[in-house]
């Protein structure tokens, strides 16, 4: 079941939209979708449209009276004045990433960076730029379908390039950096104590380990970089467990703060 249809990257405020193919598809062969349907919309910054199908190739497009579609929906609405949480997970087998980033996005995250560790059994290095490509197509498709599904009104991105884990400490210096640890570390906080002071609308960047968690020498390079260790004190688990149990975490407890302003 489809909630809002996520519009293109390519749109800027036209009162039509020509469908791809897949789109087109999609909405007419699988959803079942006649001729003068209405649904809701959501562009690439989170606002909010009234969607008519015109024909099978064309949508009809209106900006949603005080941000609110005319379609009922499902969904809850979002809660508004919240740190944006930001997804950095290190790369893990197989299949995992697809999971990883169809149940961040469900979650509401505003973007997912990969990372290359030390522990990494996937090796981003070594990819081509055609390799690269695809890959990210089908990330893009993965976030694309989880919010239109989820109803998301948080329109996730995906960061184009794999960082190295070097790297990551500049990538989140204008935020909150928090890594979440295997081990308990000196001069630890708590996540409920990090989170206390971050005021509406500030960026928290949250990093998660691969299957083999970060190195001593990683963690002491995250540290002198400003971001802070946190230990989920929980049972041992996978990364793809570990990165949505953090983003519910930090979701959870940012809702409940009394003293933010909502």
């Amino acid at each position: 079941m489809m909630r809002q249809y996520l519009l293109p990257k390519t749109y800027s405020g036209e009162g039509t939209l020509t469908l791809s193919e897949r789109d087109s598809r999609y909405l007419t062969k699988v959803l079942r979708y006649a001729p003068g349907t209405c649904f809701n919309g959501i562009d690439q910054s989170g606002k909010v449209y009234d969607l008519v199908l015109i024909d099978k190739q064309t949508l009809g497009i209106s900006p949603a009276e005080n941000g609110k579609a005319k379609q009922a929906s499902d969904t809850l609405p979002s809660v508004k004045g919240l740190p944006r949480l930001h997804l950095l997970q290190c790369l893990c087998k197989g299949k995992k990433d697809d999971s990883i980033i169809r149940q961040a996005t469900e979650i509401g995250v505003l973007s997912i960076t990969f990372v290359q560790s030390r522990f990494c059994v996937s090796d981003a290095s070594n990819k081509t730029i055609k390799a690269m490509k695809a890959r990210n197509e089908r990330y893009e498709a993965i976030i694309k379908e989880a919010i239109q599904q989820s109803g998301s009104a948080i329109p996730t991105s995906l960061t184009p390039e794999v960082l190295g884990i070097e790297e990551v400490p500049e990538f989140c210096k204008n935020g909150l950096g928090i890594f979440f640890h295997q081990d308990p570390l000196e001069n630890q906080q708590s996540l409920g104590e990090l989170l206390a002071g971050q005021t509406p609308n500030a960026d928290i960047y949250l990093l998660v380990g691969s299957e083999g968690g970060f190195s001593a020498e990683e963690c002491a390079l995250l540290k002198q970089g400003g971001m802070f260790p946190v230990l989920l004190k929980t049972n041992i688990l996978r990364a793809e467990t570990a990165a949505v149990y953090a983003l519910a975490a930090c979701q959870s407890l940012l809702q409940e703060k009394p003293h933010l302003p909502l």
